[in-house]
């Protein structure tokens, strides 16, 4: 009895971790960035923001204001950047975007 049990709560844990993350699965406070990145993706691929998926969404602290994709020639504070790590699809290819906690969300296609 315990051993079909837990075969059935292992299946189920592994049919819920293939299923791509869904709004509630973004981390609270950062919903505004990733709707910053969805808006410039959509903008740099000429679609409606409705057509990108969010596969992942990962708190990090970034080494400098940068968050993690410098432009060449620019310089920047070198202070710890809580953000995110934002992972989006669309039409089959993901692209990544690094944000802070507040309102900027840069794509870091070249990383």
């Amino acid at each position: 009895m315990v051993i079909g049990a837990i075969i059935a709560l292992s299946a189920f844990g592994c049919a819920c971790a293939a299923k791509p993350p869904s709004n509630s699965s973004i981390p609270r406070g950062a919903e505004m960035v990733v709707e910053l990145a969805k808006e410039d993706l959509a903008k740099r691929k000429g679609i409606d923001a409705g057509k990108i998926t969010v596969v992942a969404v990962e708190a990090v602290d970034w080494p400098d204001t940068s968050l993690g994709c410098p432009e060449p020639g620019m310089m920047y504070a070198q202070v710890i950047t809580p953000g995110y790590k934002i992972l989006l699809s669309y039409a089959g290819e993901t692209y990544e975007y690094h944000s802070d906690k507040g309102d900027r969300a840069v794509y870091c296609g070249d990383n």
